[in-house]
């Protein structure tokens, strides 16, 4: 199983590009004592308190999802390294379309093992890059042992900006929502 970080994982989208999504030119500044900052993933991200070993059942993953209203679960090793993602999707489109037997079911049936993800250093503007070319609507966030710290879904990023919409220019929040659309 793999593990692709958006830094390195991701193309640059082209001026040629055909599809409808734009280039996120996010215009994301804080003014920290004066000078202009990027917030990073680390400003944005939310702990990340549940996640799952590859041999847990599907039974269990479902369970938490139910009982903590997510739709996603990273899956990590032993030493807390990410090695991919489930989602509610991924169980019932994949689990379903292999006639796995839901009560034998394994996380690692159906998980999806090439994640992306973010450094918590990287900016926000990366992280949304990546979301964006990878059609994610949240990204795990690594520290540099490849060890999960948080996640940033959509929602954070749009509760970040509403937070600062006074610092962070006129142009943010309509490049961010359309960069979200997509």
């Amino acid at each position: 199983m793999s593990t692709r970080y958006s830094a390195h994982g991701h193309a640059p989208l082209s001026k040629g590009y055909s599809h409808h999504r734009r280039d996120v030119g996010l215009l994301l500044r804080n003014e920290v004592d004066g000078k202009t900052a990027d917030p990073s993933a680390r400003d944005v991200m939310a702990a990340c308190p549940l996640t799952v070993k590859p041999e847990d059942s599907i039974e269990r993953v479902a369970r938490l999802m139910s009982e903590s209203d997510c739709g996603a679960v990273p899956v990590v090793d032993a030493l807390g390294r990410l090695l991919g993602i489930i989602t509610n999707r991924d169980i019932t489109v994949r689990l379903i379309a292999k006639g796995l037997s839901i009560p034998h079911a394994q996380v690692s049936d159906c998980m999806t093992s090439e994640a992306f993800a973010c450094s918590a250093d990287m900016s926000l503007e990366s992280c949304m890059r990546g979301m964006s070319w990878h059609h994610l609507s949240r990204m795990p966030i690594v520290d540099d042992e490849h060890r999960l710290i948080g996640m940033i879904s959509q929602g954070d990023v749009v509760r970040y900006v509403c937070e600062h919409v006074e610092s962070l220019g006129s142009g943010a929040m309509t490049d961010i929502l359309y960069s979200l659309a997509y």
